[in-house]
């Protein structure tokens, strides 16, 4: 995503605009609303209104403010409307606690740490990716060697390679903690 002068009726950027963020809007929203399948309809409703209001934003970066600050306030709209509570047979929602800054920046933090980790793993060799994916998931040497149909040696090496790989590419996030 280029640094300049972000207009979303420009179809290519706007198209690389989603294409860079709907992921990680999506995985945010549903922090607030735990479905997935209706977090994507907010985020879709989200960039159509940004496309609709025809506003040009300075940079990339006031333009992901607004889509992360719109998306948490339609998920809120969304939890608040009759229609959901009316649908869904769970206990009330600690509002005050989501409606918080705190909570919401919490969640883009955590958002944005794992677009970046998802960045980063994408970027692996495929062997050492899969790895890394199953060493996610608490799968033992043993068990990712027998998913993998590769040696403990090999799955081993693999994660020698890819903790490198991660910790140089992810060297700025990893400095933050």
């Amino acid at each position: 995503m280029s640094e300049g002068q972000v207009h979303p009726k420009n179809l290519d950027g706007l198209k690389s605009l989603f294409e860079t963020l709907y992921p990680s809007l999506c995985l945010f929203a549903n922090n607030y609303l735990n479905d997935m399948d209706t977090s994507k309809d907010v985020v879709q409703e989200v960039f159509i209104k940004i496309w609709e209001r025809d506003t040009p934003y300075p940079n990339f970066y006031a333009i992901k403010s607004l889509l992360y600050t719109s998306v948490k306030n339609r998920c809120l709209d969304y939890l608040k409307s009759k229609y959901h509570r009316s649908m869904v047979q769970s206990p009330d929602i600690d509002f005050d606690h989501m409606v918080s800054d705190t909570f919401f920046y919490t969640q883009l933090i955590l958002t944005d740490t794992y677009a970046q980790l998802e960045t980063a793993i994408k970027q692996l060799p495929n062997k050492s990716e899969a790895v890394i994916r199953l060493t996610l998931n608490a799968y033992t040497n043993k068990e990712i060697a027998e998913e993998l149909s590769i040696s403990k040696n090999t799955v081993k090496s693999q994660k020698r390679i890819a903790y490198k790989k991660l910790r140089h590419a992810l060297g700025s996030l990893l400095n933050i903690f």
